[in-house]
This record gives structure tokens, C-alpha cells and sequence, in this order.
């Protein structure tokens, strides 16, 4: 059973690091896992719900990778308060949820614990500086991949890295977040454009997520069908359009191969849009192929084919709760 940590001043294990991460989702269990087996990490699931928290805190949290499956006895709680300040907090909430979130944990967060968003969609960051302290947000994206088996299981679908930064110039914390994350066997780059990097993924979402959510395909079967994968390349090179008329500085960013980059290393993966429809969840559409359509009207540009699939993908959510 879960018992409360000690205060840093009171543990033997003083070298040990402390990961509180936040949502016990798809991608909260599969990083709580990795993350879990390190033995100088203590890594603890905040869930919002006592009842699911106590489920995996009994059974640890399960994950189906592709050699073989193995349980990582991860504790789980619902309340912040039991805890002791941690060094890393790590957000997997749906973007709908940010806010309470940073409320939820703020009794983790030091002066000196680094919080950092993995989440999808834009205003993440944002959300999080207006409800903690600013100099310790970092933003960043992964490209692993997991499907939501049931309460504290997961089937790991692709390891990919973590690029993170932060939104402030804090480059000392971004730089001990990223070795602490490198200790574990996570594959980490920094960046110092943080909003080019969480639009690069916001573009790939817009290409992915509404198209299997619609099709009931996975990421991988959407470059199967000709008329799908060109789609798909259509949204994308419209999302890095209208984040040009933004100011992001693509580079040699190419949004089709991106897209399809990522189709294949995570072809068997469900995206996280199409596990809500199958679950009868709110999408986060509105903050996806949404807030692409919101930052067009901002900045005179057009976003016909992200209205579509906006306005579709509401639609199927709407006539699934209802059946």
C-alpha cells in the first residue's frame, strides 16, 4: 500500500530524485513506468480520483511492451498533500484539465521543482505559469506512443524522445530536468524555441489525431490509404502555413515527411483522439485543429480543412454520448 514519502531532510536515500507526475492516463502510466524502474527515482501518480488512485496503487502500473510485460509498483494518490516537495513534476492531464491541475499539485512544487508539460495542444505552458511560478514551467513534446488498456495498464506502442526547453531562459533547469530524465533511459534533446517545438507537434496532431479519430484507423494504416495519407499532408502543410503567419520560425522543418515520420515509427499505435471516441471521452480536438483555426482568425490567415475536422470531430462526440 501506498505510504507517504518522507521530507528530503528525513530520507536516508539523499541522492534520490522525486517525479510526482500528474494524470495516470495513456502517456502518465507509460512515463510513470520507465520512469518507476530507476531505483534512485522515487516516482509517485497524482490522480485526481481517490478511487482509481487506490486501484493502481494496489497494482502498480502495468505495461504490455513488445518484448514482454512487466508491473512497476508506482504509488498512487489523490491527494498532494501527502507528499513531499518534488524535484520534477510532470503534467499528462488533457489540456481541458491544465488548470486544475497546477492547482492540484501545487503543494509538490519547491522553489526549486521544475514542472514541465507533455501534454498536446497549445497554452499549456501558459496555463501553467499564470497558477505557478513562471521561471520553473518548461515545455516540451514526446514522441512515444501508448494505447489506455485499462485503469494503471498500458500497451506501449513506441519509445521516441523528449525535447523540452524553457519558455523563460531558464536554461539551467531545462538542462537539470533534461539529465534527470537521461538517467532514466529517456532520450532527451533541449530546445531554445520552445513555441516552434509545440507547434512542430501541434502540426503532427492536426495530421494524425483527427483523421484516425474520424477513420478508426491507426497512425500507421492513415499512410495505407493513398487518399487519407494525402490528406493528411494537406492539414499539415496548412497548420505550417498559418504558423507562419504566427511568426514560427519553421526552418527545414518539411510537414508531410514529419507527419508521415511519425505515422510510421508509431504505426500500431491508437492516437489519443481515437482512444476518446472509443472510450465516449472528450476530445481535445478544440485545442488541436481548434486552436489552429482561432490562430488563423487572429492573424487574417485560413483554416478551412482544421474547421472541418473541428467541427467533425465535435459532431462524432456529440452522436456518440448521445447513442
Amino acid at each position: 500500500m501506498y505510504q507517504p514519502k518522507m521530507n528530503r531532510s528525513d530520507s536516508p536515500q539523499s541522492d534520490s530524485r522525486s517525479v510526482v507526475i500528474v494524470g495516470p492516463g495513456a502517456m502518465g502510466c507509460l512515463h510513470a513506468g520507465l520512469l518507476g524502474r530507476m531505483p534512485h527515482l522515487d516516482v509517485v501518480l497524482l490522480d485526481y480520483r481517490a478511487n482509481r488512485a487506490e486501484l493502481i496503487n494496489e497494482q502498480g502500473v502495468i505495461i504490455e511492451a513488445p518484448a514482454d510485460t512487466y508491473t512497476v509498483p508506482v504509488p498512487c494518490t489523490a491527494n498532494a498533500q501527502e507528499l513531499s516537495t518534488a524535484d520534477l513534476v510532470i503534467i499528462f492531464t488533457k489540456v481541458y484539465d491544465t488548470a486544475a491541475a497546477a492547482e492540484h499539485c501545487a503543494p509538490v512544487v519547491g522553489p526549486a521543482t521544475a514542472v514541465l508539460t507533455l501534454q498536446n495542444g497549445l497554452g499549456n505552458y501558459q496555463i501553467l505559469q499564470q497558477n505557478l511560478p513562471a521561471e520553473q514551467v518548461l515545455a516540451g513534446t514526446t514522441s512515444s506512443g501508448a494505447t489506455l488498456l485499462s485503469v494503471g495498464q498500458v500497451r506501449q506502442a513506441g519509445l521516441g524522445q523528449i525535447v523540452l526547453g524553457s519558455p523563460t531562459g531558464n536554461k539551467a533547469l531545462a538542462d537539470s530536468t533534461a539529465e534527470l530524465l537521461k538517467s532514466a533511459g529517456l532520450e532527451v534533446e533541449l530546445t531554445a524555441d520552445v513555441d516552434a517545438l509545440l507547434w512542430s507537434k501541434m502540426l503532427i496532431n492536426c495530421a494524425i489525431n483527427p483523421l484516425t479519430a474520424l477513420t478508426r484507423q491507426r497512425n500507421g494504416e492513415l499512410l495505407e490509404i493513398a487518399a487519407l495519407r494525402d490528406l493528411a499532408g494537406q492539414v499539415a502543410e496548412e497548420v505550417y502555413r498559418v504558423g507562419q503567419a504566427v511568426g514560427i520560425d519553421w526552418g527545414e522543418f518539411d510537414p508531410r515527411r514529419a507527419v508521415e515520420e511519425v505515422c510510421r515509427a508509431t504505426a500500431a499505435n491508437q492516437s489519443s483522439m481515437l482512444q476518446d471516441i472509443l472510450a465516449g471521452r472528450r476530445t481535445e480536438v478544440e485545442y488541436i485543429t481548434g486552436a489552429v483555426v482561432q490562430a488563423a482568425e487572429r492573424h487574417r490567415a485560413a483554416a478551412p480543412l482544421c474547421q472541418c475536422l473541428t467541427a467533425l470531430v465535435e459532431g462524432l462526440t456529440d452522436a456518440e454520448r448521445k447513442e
